[in-house]
């Protein structure tokens, strides 16, 4: 029998059960109510039908007023190699907002947009595919193999691609894919510069200078001595513009210096001095070149080129820009760093060079030589050359321009190098070039 305590609570759980059990099915009847009701109220389809409807609808509209563009591969960081013959640019750099004055990279890069490398937007602002160049020349200098680094779409036969969209005298030889850290400028170990010159700008002074001249084995050995002065690590503030000697900068290494055998092209003998040093200030090349034939021909002293080096400022005058190249880009250290890491590969260009001596052979120095000897450039140079001394300059007279007869010659040189200034004048203390 059981207690009255244990009565008293199953007592109270039923009543418990029974009152839940009833709140369940009133809950239930009033929401089949609402339900009924809904369906009476309404024939047509629900509000949140009609939303989703009218949100297709104007999906559908915005699709065809701004229609997707088709994405471009992954960019990656890559270097191209290509060459160019200078004549008719205004230099090798680029400046998106110019539309008069036409340049090499306005060629290349238009180019690549042409075939969907890069878009529009990059070549418009050039830093977002982080562009850089190995080596900047000047209006009129050609360069056999230069370099630049950038991101764009490696799309396969890039280099034919390219090339079908490029004018013949600028070519490209290939491109690589390169580390992150890559920069073509700051990368590059050393550079080789070639400049192309008729012999008789070796003419001794007594003789008659003309195309007919033949250089002899003593000047041409000549040549090579003086040159070879320049070999090892100097301070070249006398031989560009707007250098300090106690500038830093000033401070360059020349590799090796040589001078070719002569050889001839159309009844006119040349020769070609080729230049490598670690890195050049602008018109550093041309000003050397100029101290050389200055002092075979006895216009200068022999003891001229190491009294450039010293602190005081030297009367130089530049060569003229036709003859000037840029041969070769040297990536030694890069090379031993990631050359054979088996992501990337070395940047020598073996495997175009086949391709690179074409170009230079056939496109830029034919050109070269007929423009030699069209406009004689070199043979007008000449005949300025005397009204410079080549020793130190005084604060109260401009470079050549010391005698009555100088003075006159050096006012008329003037005004023909205004007529043909170069446009890029800007030097670049991290490495500019020519």
């Amino acid at each position: 029998m059981l207690s009255p305590t244990r009565s008293s609570v199953e007592a109270i759980l039923k009543t418990v059960i029974t009152t839940v059990s009833t709140i369940l099915q009133e809950s239930t009847s009033a929401t089949a109510e609402r339900q009924e009701e809904s369906n009476d109220a309404d024939d047509s389809e629900p509000s949140k039908k009609k939303f989703k409807d009218d949100t297709e609808v104007e999906t559908s509209a915005t699709k065809t007023l701004y229609p997707s563009q088709p994405r471009l591969p992954k960019k990656r960081k890559v270097c191209v190699s290509f060459g160019y013959c200078g004549a008719g640019y205004f230099g090798l750099q680029r400046n998106a907002k110019d539309k008069i004055h036409r340049t090499i990279e306005d060629e290349l890069v238009e180019a690549f947009v042409k075939v969907d490398a890069i878009p529009q937007a990059h070549a418009d602002d050039m830093s977002k595919m982080c562009f850089q160049r190995a080596a900047r020349t000047d209006k009129g200098v050609s360069a056999v193999a230069n370099l630049v680094s950038l991101k764009l779409s490696p799309l396969e036969n890039l280099t034919q691609l390219v090339n079908e969209q490029l004018p013949k005298q600028v070519r490209m030889f290939g491109v690589k894919r390169v580390a992150a850290s890559f920069n073509s400028k700051n990368s590059c170990d050393a550079r080789t510069y070639i400049y192309i010159l008729p012999t008789y700008a070796f003419c001794p002074i007594e003789e008659i200078t003309s195309e007919s001249y033949r250089i002899t084995p003593e000047v041409l050995q000549l040549v090579k001595d003086v040159s070879s002065e320049y070999l090892g690590s100097h301070n070249f503030h006398n031989f560009t513009s707007g250098k300090k000697f106690t500038d830093p900068s000033a401070r360059r290494h020349i590799f090796s210096i040589n001078v070719a055998e002569p050889f001839m092209k159309e009844n006119v003998q040349f020769t070609i001095i080729t230049i490598k040093g670690q890195s050049f200030m602008l018109h550093q090349i041309r000003k050397m070149t100029s101290l050389i034939i200055a002092i075979v021909r006895g216009i200068a002293s022999r003891d001229t080129i190491q009294q450039a080096y010293n602190a005081d400022k030297i009367d130089i005058p530049k060569a003229p820009p036709l003859g000037l190249v840029l041969e070769k880009l040297h990536y030694d250290r890069y090379d031993k760093k990631f050359g054979n890491d088996g992501q990337h590969e070395s940047l020598m260009w073996e495997e175009a060079q086949t391709d690179i001596t074409t170009f230079k052979e056939e496109i830029i120095v034919p050109h070269i030589v007929k423009k030699e000897i069209t406009d004689k450039s070199m043979l007008k140079w000449l005949s300025f050359l005397p009204c410079h001394h080549f020793d130190q300059l005084s604060p109260f007279y401009p470079p050549g321009a010391y005698t009555g007869v100088g003075r006159g010659l050096y006012l008329l040189q003037q005004r023909q190098e205004s007529s043909t200034k170069l446009d890029d004048d800007d030097d670049d203390n991290n490495g500019a070039d020519e």
